[in-house]
């Protein structure tokens, strides 16, 4: 496959997966902005969208202060932010096209249709159909993306890459939501507060984990038990240990012998055969830096040794 080829494939699927953890970090901020009584508290709870989807600074330049309807409208509508969500459907769809002939034609009508109606989204628009609203369609359409491509794609280079930059993706936004709070997150915390319940239990509905931890955990809702699950535990979809799996078995069919197939098993092995306890020695924060550098070092690999440079 030419490496132009397998770059817009990988990027392609990228973008869509930061559409749909965009909308999630914006679930996350709206959920705990509802539950706090100052509206100071209630600016506070959407710096994290910032810090986690990157533009801080050009956000404090261009609008200043912080609240609910400019965080949103540059996390969300802003098309001179690349890593908003109208910039990362819209990235998606261009990408998409570049590879008409190697996608299922499905797979295109999707992207395409999706774009087409994000498209013309403006504040008015937004406020009519409702923020949760919207944040349910953009999930819905990646969903869409993911099913069609995976029900209809062959088990070829093409899909290899196509899933390749989904989960590198979700790998990091999954990490940076939990860093959102990690502060304090260490083996054998005793002291947890309202605000740490709350706010774990919003972490976990974001990212449809809620259900899966009260059947594997039940009980209260602990920040460790929450990290547990969405570090340690392979049978979650979106936790690091999964994305970690499908990235190293997807990397050892394209190249075995890949450098980056090497970073991508020693990422996994430390988790697959860590202990929380230990990764967790420093405390979460030093964790989640630690593993963003990984997964950053990881992707900068896989463009050197297949993608264009």
């Amino acid at each position: 496959m030419l490496s132009r080829t397998a770059d817009h494939l990988y990027w392609m699927s990228r973008y869509m997966e930061r559409a749909e953890n965009i909308t999630r970090f914006v679930e996350v901020a709206n959920r705990l902005s509802l539950s706090v009584p100052s509206t100071r508290d209630r600016a506070a709870c959407w710096q994290p969208v910032l810090t986690i989807a990157g533009g801080e600074d050009d956000f404090a330049a261009r609008h200043g202060e912080r609240s609910a309807v400019s965080v949103i409208e540059y996390a969300v509508l802003d098309p001179t932010n690349p890593s908003s969500i109208y910039s990362s459907l819209r990235a998606a769809r261009e990408n998409a096209h570049a590879v008409r002939s190697v996608i299922p034609v499905e797979t295109w009508e999707s992207l395409n249709g999706t774009w087409l109606e994000a498209r013309g989204l403006d504040g008015p628009r937004l406020r009519e159909q409702g923020l949760i609203a919207f944040c349910e369609w953009v999930r819905e359409r990646s969903h869409q993306f993911r099913g069609i491509t995976y029900g209809t794609m062959l088990r070829d280079e093409a899909d290899y890459f196509i899933r390749l930059g989904t989960f590198l993706e979700r790998a990091d936004n999954t990490a940076r939501l939990l860093g959102v709070r990690a502060t304090g997150v260490v083996p054998g915390q005793t002291v947890i507060d309202a605000d740490d319940q709350l706010h774990w239990a919003a972490v976990l509905r974001s990212v449809s984990a809620f259900r899966a931890f009260r059947t594997v955990h039940g009980g209260d809702i602990t920040p460790l038990r929450a990290v547990d699950l969405l570090v340690m535990r392979a049978a979650l979809p979106r936790s690091l240990h999964s994305c970690l799996n499908q990235v190293r078995d997807i990397l050892e069919r394209l190249s075995p012998s890949a450098e980056c197939t090497r970073l991508a098993g020693a990422a996994h092995a430390q988790i697959h055969y860590g202990r929380i306890d230990h990764l967790l020695a420093h405390g979460l924060g030093p964790f989640i830096d630690d593993f963003i550098d990984t997964n950053n070092a990881l992707a900068d690999q896989i463009h050197k040794d297949f993608l264009l440079s």
